[in-house]
C-alpha cells in the first residue's frame, strides 16, 4: 500500500516520517512531494492509495491537488492538513469527499490512528473492487464460452496497451482495474513474464522510445518528453539520466553527431 505525503515544508514532512508509528501501519511505500507539480508527477508515475496533503503550497493549493486526484484517481483516499481552522476550507474538504481534515500541529498518535483507519478503508474498497472484477471476468467467460486455460495472457495484453499509450498517464492501479485483477497480482504477473514490475516496465519502454526519438533531428527534448508521457521537463531529465547516465541534451548531441 502506498502513501504520498505532500507538504512544501521539509521539516513538516520529516516530522511526519519520524513521528508516526509506521510499525503498526500497512504502508509498504511512503513517498513525499514538495509541491502540486511534484505530487502530480508522482501520482502519474506510481499512483498512491492514500494522499496526505497540506493546503498551502507554492504553486497550487492542496485543495486543487485533491480535486485533480479525485478526477484522475478516484479510488485514492485523501486527507488534508492545514494550519487554518476555517469553515470555508472545511466546507471545500467535505465537497471533495476528503477522508479527514487535520489541523496542524498534529499529534503523531492521532495521525497514526487516522492513517490506520485510512488504510483499512482502502483495503475494504480494494477487496470489494476485486470481487466485483472477478465476477465480471466470470460472466464474460461464460458469455464467450471460455475456460481458465483459454484466457488471454494478462501481462502480455497489458504490455501491449502500455506500448500503445506511452504518452498517456499510466499507473499500475488503473492498469490492474482494466484487467480486472489487483495491482499486486498484476505486479507479480509482470515480474514473472518480464522480470520487472509494471511500473518499471512503463519506465523502461518510455526511456527506450525517448532514446529513439532523440535521434531524429526534427525532435526537441521538450517534444520527446511530452510524447513519452512526461509533462514536467525537469522530471523527464532526471528519469532519462537515471536510465542513460547522461542528460537528454547530451545524449541527443552525441547520437546525432555519430550519424
Amino acid at each position: 500500500m502506498r502513501l504520498l505525503i505532500v507538504d512544501d515544508e521539509y521539516y513538516a514532512v520529516q516530522g511526519v516520517l519520524d513521528g508516526v508509528n509506521w510499525s503498526v501501519l500497512p504502508y509498504d511505500e511512503v513517498m513525499t512531494a514538495g509541491s502540486y507539480t511534484e505530487a502530480v508527477e508522482q501520482m502519474s508515475e506510481t499512483g498512491a492509495d492514500v494522499l496526505l496533503s497540506d493546503i498551502e503550497m507554492p504553486d497550487e493549493s492542496g485543495l486543487f491537488l485533491i480535486e485533480w486526484v479525485k478526477q484522475n484517481y478516484p479510488d485514492t483516499l485523501c486527507l488534508i492538513m492545514s494550519c487554518h481552522d476555517e469553515f470555508d476550507y472545511a466546507r471545500q474538504a467535505v465537497s471533495l469527499r476528503c477522508f479527514e481534515y487535520l489541523l496542524k500541529p498534529i499529534r503523531y498518535e492521532k495521525l497514526t490512528e487516522v492513517l490506520k483507519r485510512a488504510a483499512d478503508q482502502v483495503k475494504a474498497q480494494s477487496e470489494s473492487r476485486t470481487l466485483s472484477g472477478y465476477g465480471r471476468i466470470y460472466i464474460d467467460n461464460l458469455s464467450a464460452g471460455k475456460d481458465e486455460g483459454q484466457k488471454e495472457d494478462i501481462a502480455e495484453e497489458t504490455a501491449q496497451f502500455i506500448e500503445a499509450n506511452l504518452s498517456e498517464e499510466l499507473n499500475v492501479r488503473a492498469l490492474a482495474e482494466r484487467a480486472y485483477v489487483s495491482a499486486d497480482h498484476l505486479t507479480r504477473l509482470f515480474k514473472k513474464k518480464y522480470g520487472c514490475s509494471a511500473t518499471e516496465y512503463i519506465y523502461r519502454r518510455r526511456m527506450i522510445l525517448a532514446g529513439e526519438l532523440l535521434k531524429d533531428p526534427k525532435m526537441t527534448v521538450t517534444m520527446v518528453s511530452d510524447i513519452v508521457g512526461y509533462r514536467n521537463y525537469s522530471y523527464f531529465t532526471d528519469q532519462f539520466k537515471r536510465y542513460f547516465n547522461e542528460t537528454p541534451r547530451d545524449y541527443m548531441r552525441r547520437v546525432r553527431e555519430e550519424k
